[in-house]
């Protein structure tokens, strides 16, 4: 091979790889940030509605490396809005007292399950959290399906149903808009942005995103 035709088919990859970013690029400078919608929220939760039992984040697959963190992860989210005070139920609690370490809001609940979270957490609601799909390679992505319980009444408040997709370029706009806000101090003009390629912090950024769409108390 001729060393000319080397260097030729260099620079046109070179080129065309280029392109392919520019027009990458182009595309997440256009879009407008992401934002849930298939969601369901009622206008305003009632005023008694102040203390949340949230229980262990439910995969299918219980050895998804997703659930090393999600728990702790929707605790500090949910803080952060601040529309109620989230209190953690252990997945422990749930073995005992439930029979499964972790429990999805689509099976079929112990018939004194609402009373013994109501008396062991003092709480007026429950949240359920479901991570349908996860992926940990690029582009990352995760599938989170929620839901509010009113134990009183057993009425959902609030329930969700998205799959926030790390290669969407909407996602791409509202992900680094998070770090900025949130990470801005180990950031800087030398260093790239982490959010897309960490599935830890794509976590965060996906439960900040779900539980935004809460309504006011």
């Amino acid at each position: 091979m001729k060393p000319s035709f080397v260097i030729t088919a260099f620079v046109l990859a070179f080129f065309f790889s280029g392109c392919r970013k520019f027009h990458q690029d182009k595309i997440v400078a256009d879009a407008t940030p992401y934002t849930p919608t298939n969601l369901y929220p009622i206008e305003r939760l009632p005023t008694y509605f102040n203390r949340v039992a949230v229980l262990p984040s439910f995969h299918a697959d219980s050895s998804s490396p997703a659930l090393n963190y999600s728990d702790s992860i929707v605790l500090k989210e949910l803080s952060k809005i601040g529309i109620f005070e989230p209190v953690s139920v252990s997945s422990q609690f749930c073995l005992k007292n439930f029979g499964k370490k972790r429990l999805s809001s689509a099976e079929s609940l112990p018939g004194s399950f609402f009373k013994v979270i109501e008396e062991n957490f003092a709480a007026n609601g429950v949240l359920f959290i479901e991570l349908h799909s996860f992926n940990s390679y690029r582009p990352l992505s995760i599938g989170i399906r929620a839901k509010l319980v009113d134990i009183k009444s057993g009425e959902f408040m609030w329930a969700v149903d998205e799959t926030i997709d790390g290669g969407d370029a909407s996602v791409i706009v509202s992900a680094h808009a998070y770090e900025r806000n949130n990470y801005v101090q180990s950031l800087s003009a030398k260093t790239s942005s982490s959010i897309l390629k960490s599935p830890r912090l794509f976590s965060k950024f996906a439960m900040n995103t779900i539980f935004s769409t809460l309504p006011n108390r």
